[in-house]
Formats: structure tokens, sequence, C-alpha cells
């Protein structure tokens, strides 16, 4: 009986001390967790830096914007001066200035037309750049701003044609810039340029 006691006991004993073990193992265990969960680090992520036209939109990792416009040059050889009507054409310009950007920069710039929205009044003719620009969708050019442009300073300058098909003339000298996207839209989008193939729209 005394052996069978003392077996009983040590089992008892073994039992507990592997219970004792794995709870504290699983506490030192979850307490390491703990220290990498609540350890803290950090990294400066780059940023894409971009100007058009000399206006800022940030220096954000993703850039969203509409392209607001200076001014716009119309010629109307049929029309009294200081009037558009429909037949009028005209073109604008913008400059895309990335100085200072830590990254290359893929944009898009979609241009909303008469074609794509029956409420606008303008169609675009023509757009053409310094630098290459691929039709990446029925109304969206893309391109590439290279760290080789960024840092010789070299600035993207883009220009777009239109005619004007309204149908009521309208004083072309009078329009605000806030209503031209009432005659069209500029949509501007870029991000960091990862190396990216563009392929051109064949639609």
């Amino acid at each position: 009986m005394k052996n069978i006691f003392s077996r009983k006991t040590f089992l008892i004993l073994m039992a507990l001390c592997a219970v004792a073990f794995l709870y504290f193992g699983a506490k030192g265990t979850y307490t390491a967790y703990e220290s990498i969960v609540h350890g803290t680090a950090h990294t400066d992520v780059s940023q894409i830096h971009l100007l058009i036209n000399g206006k800022e939109l940030g220096t954000d990792e993703v850039i969203d914007d509409q392209i607001i416009l200076d001014t716009i040059t119309w010629t109307s050889t049929h029309t009294r001066e200081g009037k558009i009507s429909p037949g009028s054409t005209g073109y604008f310009t913008f400059e895309l200035d990335p100085t200072g950007s830590e990254v290359a920069i893929l944009y898009e710039i979609e241009f909303v037309d008469k074609v794509m929205d029956d409420d606008k009044i303008i169609t675009f003719t023509n757009i053409s750049s310094d630098h290459t620009l691929t039709r990446t969708a029925a109304s969206t050019y893309s391109g590439i701003i290279t760290l080789n442009d960024i840092n010789n300073s070299d600035k993207t300058l883009i220009t777009v044609s239109f005619e004007f098909d309204g149908d009521e003339d309208i004083v072309g000298d009078a329009i605000p810039n806030q209503v031209y996207e009432d005659l069209f839209e500029v949509n501007f989008h870029a991000v960091q340029y990862q190396g990216e193939t563009l392929t051109a729209y064949t639609g």
C-alpha cells in the first residue's frame, strides 16, 4: 500500500508540474507576443510632389483632382470678337511640374466632353504633348514621369484642342474658370510608377 501511495503521489506531483509548466510557458509566450504588438516602427514613405499650372496637388501617395484651367484660347473666324458660337474652336494647355517628387509618377488624364457626356457642349479634337502620351481608355490618356525627368527638372506640357458644339452663342471672354466644367471636365489621377506597361486602347 505504501508503494502504491507513493506512486500516486508521484503521478499527482508530475501532473501539477506539467500544468504549471504549460501555464507559465503560455503566459511567457503571450507576454512576448504583447511586446511585439505594442512595439512601434517608423519608416518614411516616398511621396509624389506635383504641380499643375503652378497649383500644388499635394505630396500624397495618390493624387486625385480636377484640373482647373487658367485660360482658354478661342478661335472664331465667323463670329464677332468676344463671342463664341457653334463651330468655334479653341485650345488650352497645362503643365505638369514634378520638381521635388521623390518617386517616378504614373498619371492618367480623363477628358470628359460631349462625346462622353451629353450635358457637355465641347468636343475634344486633338490631344498632344511634348512627352509620350498613351490613350489607355476611351477618354483617358496616360503618361510616365521618370526619375530622370524629375532629376533634370523636366516639365510636361499638354495641349488640348476642341470644338464648340453648343446650340447658342455665349460670350467667350466672360466665362469664369469655375464654369468651364459645364463645358467639359479634365480629371487627373497619379500614383507612384512601379514599372507598369501602358497598354494602348483599341476600342
